[in-house]
């Protein structure tokens, strides 16, 4: 996998950390998952069947995600603009510092590209930071699939690849943390006419 494609990965990560409105940080996470299914099917070009299916569903997962987690906005609207808790330029340096971790101290993980390595870890911890700094449920929720990618990046650069019984697997998992999340997200809205989580802390037995 090139390495003009794993950073445009952590530059469509970053973005999504740093954007204000929802639908775009959505149109970023399309965006990384398709870049991971192109470069996953660049290496997958002249190997088995198996990792051609895994590629197509990574691909998919760029199609599938979005237009599900667009439906999931289209029925919690916001009333007003959900303030995050720190600025963009903070939390983008700390997103940043996060990212340093994975390269000072991830030890070499035996993939044969360090390069791919840190950037893999770099991602999940990312999609942790977005969870962490962002206040909307659904940032929350699209910072688990940007970690998704970082573990999806790690396994379609192992030599061989993953086969796609995992990966439909894995497809199906995050699917199902999509439906459960999209569920608890429409419950909140309704109860508190927003998605800011910030409002759960003031909840009491």
């Amino acid at each position: 996998m090139s390495g003009e494609i794993v950073d445009a990965m952590l530059g469509l990560g970053l973005a999504v950390i740093v954007v204000r409105r929802r639908s775009v940080a959505i149109a970023l996470l399309g965006a990384q998952s398709l870049v991971l299914g192109i470069g996953a099917l660049s290496i997958a070009g002249g190997g088995s069947g198996s990792s051609l299916v895994a590629s197509f569903v990574l691909l998919s997962k760029a199609i599938v995600l979005p237009l599900l987690i667009y439906a999931l906005i289209r029925r919690t609207r916001e009333p007003g603009l959900v303030l995050a808790a720190a600025s963009p330029l903070v939390r983008l340096a700390a997103a940043g510092a996060v990212m340093l971790c994975a390269v000072v101290f991830v030890p070499p993980l035996g993939l044969g590209s360090a390069h791919i390595e840190h950037a893999a870890v770099a991602l999940v911890l990312l999609g942790i930071a977005i969870v962490v700094a962002r206040r909307p449920i659904l940032f929350q929720l699209l910072g688990l699939i940007v970690a998704e990618n970082g573990l999806s990046l790690l396994a379609a650069s192992v030599p061989g690849g993953l086969s796609y019984v995992i990966e439909l697997g894995a497809l199906f998992d995050l699917g199902l943390v999509v439906t459960v999340a999209a569920a608890f997200a429409h419950r909140i809205h309704s109860e508190l006419g927003t998605g800011d989580t910030e409002l759960l802390r003031g909840l009491r037995d």
